[in-house]
């Protein structure tokens, strides 16, 4: 695996409130991007094994390869352009929008993963950045970067960027 030189994402604040942001270009089709972010058994293919109700107000399990099982809940779903849910973290529901639209000859991914603390967001910033390195090596029929690597020097990157006030490690 090669070390990212660069993040693909950014860490915005507004006082305590965190969200981490990432805005992406596919050479793909809307509707393939969509059914890519939506379909369990593609999202298993470059996400995580995911079970439930993928529907407004429906709730659905994430599968993490660490037994970690978040259950979460669909706040809207606006097929083929909107996605919410709502992941628990400790107390707090984050909230996970994610939003597809055609971009030129592709389809462009918009994803915002909000309400986490300053010292949550660098983890899910680099758990984000990765896997949206891996919806693209999915897309393009190639394999996908050694996650737990790409994590760790990802997470290093992020949490330098926080630690310096900087919002955008860019």
């Amino acid at each position: 695996m090669s070390e990212p030189t660069r993040v693909l994402g950014r860490i915005e604040r507004e006082g305590d409130a965190v969200a981490v942001v990432f805005d992406r270009h596919y050479a793909t089709t809307k509707a393939d991007l969509w059914a890519a972010c939506t379909e369990p058994d593609r999202l298993a293919r470059w996400f995580a094994p995911v079970s439930g109700d993928l529907r407004e107000g429906g709730t659905f399990t994430i599968h993490f390869d660490d037994a970690d099982t978040p259950v979460c809940r669909v706040i809207r779903c606006a097929p083929p352009e909107r996605l919410v849910w709502e992941w628990p973290v400790g107390e707090v529901a984050g909230l996970v929008t994610v939003g597809v639209a055609t971009d030129g000859d592709g389809a462009r991914l918009t994803l915002r993963h909000e309400r986490l603390t300053p010292a949550q967001a660098p983890g899910y910033a680099a758990g984000w950045d990765t896997y949206v390195r891996s919806l693209d090596a999915y897309l393009r029929g190639a394999d996908g970067p050694d996650w737990d690597a790409m994590w760790s020097a990802l997470h290093e990157l992020y949490a330098a960027a926080s630690t310096s006030g900087a919002a955008d490690p860019c």
